[in-house]
């Protein structure tokens, strides 16, 4: 029998921002799921959020739960680092999970770590999928004039540009552009990183595949970003990231899988009348970010 009322937090994550619900009893089935992403997070006409969030149980032993992310546009992601962080906060607070957590994911089983805090803010860390290769693409058919990208995967698709300032960079356009361009066949998140030296500190913004604008903070991308700087850049492999939000997401990778350390806050709570999901307009890319 469908939901007819989705009880739910908001969340943020370093400002990239989540609804998020408990679904451990399945009330809210599969044909259900991305229209109501689509409906929950659309912003004026909905809660708004960058993507839905579900706690599921499926019987499995590897893991407390597993964590099942749509997209705004109502695509399944495989990974959201910053989703994860959220997820982690939201599982204690409801019984899921314990300060340290394995979480399953599409990219794999997850170690999360709440490490200060309580259910209205916290810091976590995520052991995150290790990045694979990366390749070295150079695009001339891009707004802005050509750029040479950086691909590789963090669970997800990503293409790091470096320019010397991201605050002047056409993030929607240019951005947009790169995530929809042939080379990338299943699409990629656009980031833009600027090396600060004088902070230490990697600058980055990011238009999101399937939430088809930027966000104020990508955890993929910042884990992408950090890996990219040390590889090629000589920077050092645990190093801060400023997101648009304002906050730092820290990233070590000098282990075997990185961590991604940050902010979670929670925003409120609160009932949303499920209605007739099926009205909303369907996702134009069904994909992950």
């Amino acid at each position: 029998m469908p939901v007819s009322t989705l009880r739910f937090v908001k969340m943020s994550g370093a400002g990239n921002d989540f609804v998020v619900a408990d679904n451990r009893g399945g009330a809210i089935e599969e044909a259900e799921k991305p229209p109501l992403a689509r409906r929950a997070c659309r912003r004026k006409l909905g809660i708004g959020a960058d993507g839905l969030i579900l706690i599921e149980r499926d019987g499995r032993r590897d893991a407390d739960y597993v964590m099942r992310y749509f997209n705004a546009d109502g695509s399944e992601g495989e990974l959201c680092g910053n989703g994860t962080r959220c997820a982690a906060v939201f599982a204690r607070e409801i019984g899921a999970g314990g300060t340290s957590q394995r979480i399953a994911t599409p990219a794999g089983v997850l170690r999360a770590d709440i490490l200060s805090g309580s259910a209205a803010a916290a810091t976590v860390r995520v052991a995150m999928a290790k990045p694979g290769p990366i390749r070295r693409l150079r695009l001339s058919d891009l707004p802005g004039g050509e750029a040479e990208l950086f691909a590789l995967e963090v669970g997800v698709p990503h293409a790091i540009e470096v320019v010397p300032d991201v605050g002047v960079v056409d993030v929607d356009r240019r951005g947009s552009a790169i995530r929809r361009h042939a080379v990338f066949p299943a699409g990629a998140n656009a980031n833009f990183i600027a090396l600060d030296e004088g902070s230490g500190e990697i600058r980055l913004r990011t238009f999101e595949r399937g939430v088809e604008a930027e966000c104020l903070a990508c955890g993929t991308g910042a884990t992408a970003a950090a890996t990219v700087a040390d590889r090629f850049f000589g920077w050092p492999a645990a190093v801060p990231v400023r997101v648009a939000s304002g906050d730092l997401i820290h990233i070590d990778g000098t282990g075997d899988a990185p961590l991604m350390e940050g902010p979670v806050t929670r925003v409120f709570e609160g009932a949303f009348g499920l209605g007739r999901a099926s009205t909303q307009p369907p996702a134009e890319r069904p994909e992950g970010r």
